[in-house]
Order: C-alpha cells, then sequence, then structure tokens
C-alpha cells in the first residue's frame, strides 16, 4: 500500500530522496534529515502502515530485525556510548509522520541529552550514511 499524502510514501519511497543507509523489498533506512544527533536513522517498511497498531506482523519483524543491525553498525561506525531506539504512536505521543518508522539515535557520555532537532545538508547526511553502510556490510545478526 502506498499513501501519496504521507511524506515517508512520497518522498523516499517513491522520489528517492534520502541519504539511505540500507534498502530491500521491505525494508528502508536512511539518515533523518532533521536529527536529533549525528547519525539519527529512520527505518521504515516499503509498503504504508501508520504505527504499531497497524503494521502486519511479518513486516514488523523484518524492520525490527534490521533495527537491531542498523543500531550495532551505528554504534560502531560513530563511536557512541549507548543508543536510542524509540518508536512513537499517535499524535499524542509525538508521533509526526503517519507511517511506521523506528529512530535508531547515537547518544555520548560526553554530551548532555538533546531532544533538539536541526536540518542537515544532504551531503553531511550521505557521509555519515557511507560510514554506517561500511560497518553495515560486516554486521552479524
Amino acid at each position: 500500500m502506498y499513501d501519496q499524502t504521507c511524506v515517508f510514501c512520497r518522498e523516499i519511497i517513491k522520489n528517492d530522496n534520502a541519504a539511505y543507509v540500507y534498502k530491500d523489498n521491505d525494508v528502508i533506512a536512511f539518515m533523518d534529515n532533521a536529527p536529533i544527533e549525528k547519525g539519527h536513522v529512520l527505518v521504515i517498511p516499503r509498503e504504508h502502515f501508520v504505527n504499531v497498531f497497524d503494521i502486519d506482523k511479518e513486516i514488523y519483524t523484518k524492520t525490527q530485525l534490521m533495527v537491531k543491525k542498523i543500531a550495532m553498525a551505528v554504534k560502531l561506525a560513530l563511536e557512541t556510548d549507548g543508543i536510542n531506539i524509540g518508536q512513537n504512536n499517535g499524535r499524542a505521543a509525538n508521533q509526526v509522520v503517519m507511517h511506521y518508522h523506528v529512530h535508531i539515535i547515537p547518544r555520548y557520555y560526553r554530551r548532555n541529552i538533546n531532544w533538539e532537532r536541526e536540518i542537515a545538508d544532504m551531503e553531511s547526511l550521505k557521509t555519515t550514511a557511507d560510514k554506517i553502510i561500511k560497518e553495515l556490510m560486516d554486521v552479524k545478526t
């Protein structure tokens, strides 16, 4: 299913407009263009599902397994001290894009936890994505 009103369906899946970390027939991972920290990755199913209550069980499982693998690659590529993995369901839970997605956010001891967002340029997103991709090829799950 595709939803023309969904920014992920339209811009990421249809228009191929992102710094990608991973793509297959079911799951896509890309750099968040308004990251909380450098290396903030979003993992989404290709098929449009609104949230955890809506997503198909098989696609959910494939998405979560890829979240684990990408989180490991982010940790290695960016030498993080920790990782936040988050998934919001509904506007009251701060879900902004109504397409199921999981946030992978690198964290560091030397910095205060930040939740503010800033728009990143595509070149720096692609540079970070390339670092993650290199590590992803060696991650075993």
